[in-house]
């Protein structure tokens, strides 16, 4: 009994303290699918995430999402900075063209390059062993660009998602993840879900 206690405790120090593979690298790129539902509506997500690892722990993710609902409307999910950081650099050029002598034109573009690169979430990473890793992410800097089909009707909303992954890393650099996630859009009811996905581990730290 004491030599198991002490074999699964064993593992589990050496699980955490490991570093997994997937924080080895500088990015993982990868395309998703997911199901789920919202409301009485169900739907299908279909993505492409990219992130980047800041250290062995955290990472910073961009998620652009294209959910398909069985109620006809269809929402795109982007970081909010791809939105307001056009919007900025847009203002700052027009102060310039008017004739804005200040620094303040070039301060707004500026202000909007930066915010372009703002990921819309993180991720804290438990390595679980060389080739395992769980994340728990909060992706809270996002927007979804809404359209509902029956009505015509279309409209920006801010968006947020919470979720675990487990990630296997095989092949060297093939990820394969499985996640579960609830998404939240202004205005619209929390959804549950869950997914799959594939993805290809970029540079070497």
């Amino acid at each position: 009994m004491v030599k198991t206690v002490l074999l699964v405790f064993t593992f589990f120090i050496l699980g955490f303290t490991s570093k997994a593979q997937v924080t080895n690298h500088f990015c993982n790129l990868s395309l998703k699918y997911s199901m789920g539902s919202i409301d009485t509506a169900t739907y299908s997500n279909y993505g492409f995430q990219a992130e980047i690892m800041l250290n062995e722990y955290f990472g910073i993710n961009y998620n652009f999402d294209l959910i398909e609902r069985d109620d006809n409307v269809r929402q795109f999910h982007a970081p909010m900075g791809l939105l307001g950081g056009p919007l900025l650099i847009g203002a700052g050029l027009s102060n310039s063209f008017d004739g804005d002598t200040t620094s303040k034109g070039l301060g707004l573009i500026l202000i909007g390059a930066a915010m372009i690169g703002i990921p819309d979430g993180v991720n804290f990473h438990l390595p679980l062993s060389p080739t395992m890793d769980m994340a728990i992410y909060a992706n809270v800097l996002g927007i979804d660009f809404i359209k509902d089909r029956t009505t015509d009707f279309s409209t920006i909303k801010y968006a947020a998602s919470f979720g675990t992954k487990y990630t296997y890393v095989f092949r060297e650099r093939v990820t394969f993840a499985g996640f579960v996630e609830t998404r939240k859009t202004a205005g619209i009811p929390w959804s549950i879900g869950g997914g799959i996905g594939v993805g290809v581990l970029l540079g070497d730290k």
